[in-house]
């Protein structure tokens, strides 16, 4: 029996749809599945290398940088918190300043490790606040002052108010179990840290001899008002007196003496003549005139200065 046409065309557009429909299908749920999940795979080969690169970029950093990661604190925050604080609290003590109260909050979280906020409030001299700054960056900690104010106390020239802003970091360690900030304790065992060009104490003491609230205060500097008056000579030494006029008081030095009045801390150098004297201000030649005060001595030029020497 011959098939009829009719037939004939349905079964050719069964094969066509049949062919179609499995065509689609391949694209669909073969084809398109795996090429997307060959850029997956392309993708995460690319991720997968840059973390490889950037882990050797770490790994050397930390190798780099490896004291600072001993120098860290722990990387626990409680332990961190409360150990740094005690050590705060300790050096408070230890350079005898009064009243201490320090504070803590929660630490924020930069790329490579915890930021501690630490804030102090104490009283004491200037002489003590030199010692606690010597101190401070004598230690080996990731640590530093942001912030620092003076208040006068009233009846007690002598004595100020501080507020202290410190933060102190700890950083994430590379490998936990070879670097030091991994342990519960402080890392006081390395000795002392070169942070500053000195570790002279003498040279922090010159904090104390500077008259640093004269300007907060707006009151009157004692060197403004004191004037070289004459120069004496007695017996086979030649003086230089100083008039102070805001207590009617009167210093009397002679060549190789320290004078101090307010603000002004110098050395005299030279008596040259009946009318000019020659200091020494922080390693600098000044000039002054009989009838002048300290605020008007004149810088002498390096090459003069030198042909008094």
């Amino acid at each position: 029996m011959v098939p009829s046409r009719n037939f004939i065309l349905l079964a050719g557009l069964m094969l066509f749809l049949l062919g179609y429909v499995s065509y689609w299908a391949y694209q669909t749920y073969y084809l398109a599945p795996r090429n997307e999940l060959g850029d997956e795979i392309a993708k995460l080969s690319g991720e997968i290398q840059t973390g490889r690169q950037n882990l050797e970029t770490m790994t050397q950093l930390c190798e780099q940088n490896k004291g600072l990661y001993y120098r860290s604190l722990p990387r626990k925050s409680n332990y961190a918190q409360s150990l740094y604080t005690y050590w705060l609290y300790e050096l408070l003590q230890y350079s005898g300043l009064e009243g201490s109260n320090v504070r803590t909050s929660s630490p924020a979280r930069p790329l490579m490790g915890l930021d501690y906020r630490f804030t102090i409030q104490c009283t004491g001299s200037l002489s003590q606040l030199s010692y606690f700054l010597f101190e401070f960056y004598y230690a080996p900690f990731l640590h530093r002052i942001t912030s620092l104010t003076l208040r006068p106390i009233d009846g007690n020239p002598e004595k100020l108010s501080f507020d202290l802003t410190v933060n102190a970091l700890a950083l994430y360690p590379h490998k936990q179990e070879d670097l030091y900030p991994m342990t519960e304790q402080l890392p006081t065992w390395l000795g002392p840290y070169q942070r500053l060009a000195t570790n002279d104490l003498t040279t922090y003491q010159t904090i104390a001899s500077r008259n640093l609230m004269q300007t907060a205060k707006g009151g009157i500097d004692r060197a403004d008002y004191t004037f070289l008056t004459g120069i004496i000579q007695n017996g086979d030494i030649t003086e230089a007196w100083f008039s102070v006029r805001t207590d009617d008081s009167v210093i009397k030095v002679k060549p190789g003496d320290p004078i101090q009045s307010g603000s002004f801390t110098g050395t005299i150098v030279e008596i040259l003549d009946n009318t000019d004297i020659v200091l020494d201000r922080d390693g600098s030649r000044w000039l002054l005139t009989t009838g002048e005060s300290l605020k008007d001595a004149f810088a002498l030029p390096p090459e003069t200065a030198g042909s008094h020497e």
